[in-house]
């Protein structure tokens, strides 16, 4: 019996679908010398590819053939959670690739929201982690035309015939991909799609005009996100699907604010303040008074708050506390889920569960 997907060469499994290598028990019983995995499954026969994930060992295990082409490397990021999609040693993996960024749903702001200061920032904060990209790009993976206005960019960039499309799951990767499959359909340019040649590390290659390749590798998963540790209904609710309506708070010292269960905010000291949360439209934001703040977490927990889960607590473990001193404008980010952005002076401590980023960085909306 065979234990390789024909597509795409990756060991199959049985067990978890979010995962490479996915084929349900019983399609591979019925052949088990040929067959796809679900993922090579959708791509062939529905031309769709689905996010799937894997570990940063296998991540780096990718990265290290693929640093030894000239192939550009399209790096897409959500911009609605910078600090948790940043691969910020992509340069050091890929040292003689063009790095090409794309920061995905900018549909998540208002309409409002000017797309040229979205851009500057991300191309100075980007140069302050130390990812050095040959070009930036904004788009929302919904807009055909972002979409199209991508591959144009990367067909201008690329040098090779290959392009390697990199990201943390739940980036929108697969929805750009799909896009793009979508476009050249309608020029009557059928996608198709093969195993990488001398790999079994689960890439799959999808041919377009002119003689121009991208691979989709599947996504890696940041220990310090909060949606590894959340479940799919969790995840659900937690990962925006349309535009975050901000909801503002004018907060005096001594006074909270829930985020859900995920985060506690509590303003311990300073002058009164604007607290706006970017955090999906389902999270409850709940404010009290910092003096009844943990009598009201025990209280409502698993009501009010609702999540995360009880499971998922467990799995994220005990919290701890972040302190930060505010002066102007400062966005306080927390990785996988959103963030709060604070416009005032004073001393603000944020709880939150151990494993997951919690930092301070220049207010991304000004």
């Amino acid at each position: 019996m065979k234990t390789k997907c024909d597509g795409c060469g990756v060991k199959i499994q049985t067990t978890s679908p979010n995962e490479k290598g996915y084929i349900r028990s019983d399609v591979y019983l019925k052949n088990p010398d040929h067959f796809l995995c679900e993922r090579c499954f959708h791509l062939q026969h529905y031309n769709r590819v689905a996010d799937i994930s894997i570990s940063e060992k296998e991540f780096l295990a990718n990265a290290k053939k693929i640093a030894a082409s000239r192939a550009l490397v399209v790096h897409i990021i959500d911009v609605f959670d910078l600090e948790g999609t940043i691969i910020s040693n992509i340069n050091e993996l890929f040292p003689n690739n063009k790095i090409m960024v794309v920061a995905n749903k900018f549909d998540l702001f208002l309409s409002s929201t000017k797309p040229n200061k979205i851009l500057n920032y991300l191309r100075t904060y980007l140069k302050e982690q130390g990812l050095h990209a040959i070009n930036v790009s904004l788009i929302s993976a919904k807009s055909k035309q972002d979409v199209l206005r991508l591959l144009n960019k990367i067909y201008q960039l690329k040098d090779e015939e290959e392009v390697y499309f990199f990201g943390v799951t739940n980036v929108g990767k697969s929805t750009i991909i799909n896009q793009i499959i979508d476009l050249v359909e309608s020029k009557a340019s059928p996608i198709t799609v093969s195993n990488l040649p001398g790999t079994t590390l689960g890439l799959i290659k999808l041919a377009l005009p002119e003689k121009t390749f991208i691979i989709d590798t599947p996504g890696i998963i940041h220990d310090f996100q909060m949606t590894k540790y959340l479940d799919k209904t969790t995840l659900n609710l937690v990962i925006p699907q349309k535009y975050v309506k901000p909801r503002v708070y004018q907060l005096n010292p001594e006074q909270t604010l829930f985020v859900g269960g995920f985060a506690v905010f509590n303003f311990v000291s300073g002058e009164k303040s604007s607290f706006v949360a970017y955090f999906a439209n389902q999270i409850v934001i709940h404010r009290t008074k910092l003096i009844n703040a943990v009598e009201f977490y025990i209280k409502h927990v698993d009501d009010l708050l609702l999540i995360p889960t009880e499971t998922e607590r467990q799995r994220l473990g005990k919290m701890i506390k972040h302190e930060f001193i505010i002066d102007g404008r400062v966005d306080i980010s927390i990785a996988g889920l959103g963030f709060m952005s604070i416009v005032g002076q004073g001393k603000v401590e944020v709880e939150c569960f151990e494993p997951i980023k919690v930092k301070a960085r220049e207010a991304l909306i000004q």
